[in-house]
């Protein structure tokens, strides 16, 4: 069974690292870089994992964790 793991982290570094550290597991990596984009993402998407940077653009994860809570 493929899980879903969303992170939010603006890297470009942290994405392709997380991207690797799970390239050879049944977990598919959605990468968004901003916190707009990530709450975006969750309209379409139920990740069973976010992962979030609370220093994002646009939405910092603090907020972005309270949007998850409320959804």
């Amino acid at each position: 069974m493929t899980r879903t793991l969303l992170l939010a982290d603006g890297s470009v570094t942290i994405q392709r690292v997380m991207e690797l550290t799970f390239a050879h597991e049944n977990v598919r990596v959605m990468s968004a870089p901003d916190g707009r984009r990530a709450m975006q993402l969750l309209e379409h998407e139920q990740p069973d994992i976010v992962l979030a940077d609370v220093d994002l653009p646009e939405v910092d994860g603090y907020a972005l964790a309270a949007h998850i809570r409320r959804v």
